[in-house]
């Protein structure tokens, strides 16, 4: 990943969809953070998040999504465009918030061989999942059943993840400190449902790269991070932030490549087309 193309600098066009704020100490832009749920008996616009970003420019009328308004205080999504100037969003457009869907990683194809014949079929189980325009499809799952044991806690095991190379197929995905351990441990379970790899790194390095992450929690304005794995079953840490710093590129430049993944709200934009 190249973290410092992710940085936003005075003068850059910057795109995002989010939550607006008006109120009493101006007009403010947030990502999709999430928050405790309540139920107050009079609905009011809830304060803007303190990571929120100013804008200068954006409309508070029919233009919002889910608009609402109490007390002179509005609230309501939109995408805006424009330029970062002096540490706030200057709009230039503003359209429908079109609601953003983070990338999950496609756990299809298991980064071993498959043995003679290829992966083993199991009983499928049936669910639900989330079709891409967020409707609620019917699936069908193939189940593992496994005992991992103390693998996570000495750190053998660093990255477990299910991967699904077929309807009724399913392989466990280890990317391993120490894969003698994990062959003894999984491997009389799993047979050839298992697949093992080395890991690229090992739990501490995970856990140091969280930890300098929480230390860091208000001053990046971090809103969710935490450990996922990649399409090639290898362990990262991925972290949701308002915008990326020089800083934080400069810090996520000096760790090994792949281990951190950044998700920035704010986006650089294209310029417009001269007319």
């Amino acid at each position: 990943m190249d973290f410092a193309s992710l940085i936003i600098r005075e003068g850059d066009r910057v795109t995002a969809s989010g939550r607006l704020v008006r109120n009493q100490t101006g007009d403010w832009f947030e990502p999709p953070v999430s928050v405790t749920a309540n139920f107050p008996l009079v609905r009011r616009v809830r304060p803007a998040w303190s990571g929120s970003v100013r804008i200068v420019g954006a409309e508070f009328g029919a233009e919002l999504t889910g608009r609402f308004e109490h007390d002179g205080a509005v609230e309501g999504s939109a995408t805006l465009t424009g330029t970062w100037a002096a540490d706030r969003l200057q709009v230039e457009r503003q359209d429908l918030h079109v609601p953003q869907h983070r990338k999950i990683a496609n756990w299809t194809v298991p980064p071993c061989p498959p043995p003679e014949g290829g992966w083993p079929h199991q009983t499928l189980v049936h669910g639900v999942k989330d079709g891409p325009a967020g409707e609620r499809l019917a699936a069908r799952y193939a189940g593992l059943h496994y005992d991992l044991g103390d693998l996570r806690e000495t750190g053998a095991a660093v990255a477990v993840t299910t991967f699904r190379p077929g309807e009724g197929q399913a392989v466990l995905v280890v990317a391993a400190a120490d894969s003698e351990a994990v062959e003894a441990h999984l491997r009389p379970q799993l047979g050839q449902l298992l697949c093992v790899i080395p890991s690229k790194w090992t739990k501490a390095e995970l856990e140091a790269v969280g930890a300098h992450l929480l230390a860091h929690h208000d001053d990046w304005n971090l809103y969710g991070w935490g450990d996922t794995s990649t399409e090639d079953g290898q362990a990262q840490i991925t972290a949701r932030l308002t915008r990326t710093l020089p800083e934080i590129a400069t810090w996520a430049a000096s760790l090994p490549a792949g281990i951190l993944g950044l998700e920035p709200w704010l986006t650089h934009a294209q310029r417009p087309l001269p007319t």
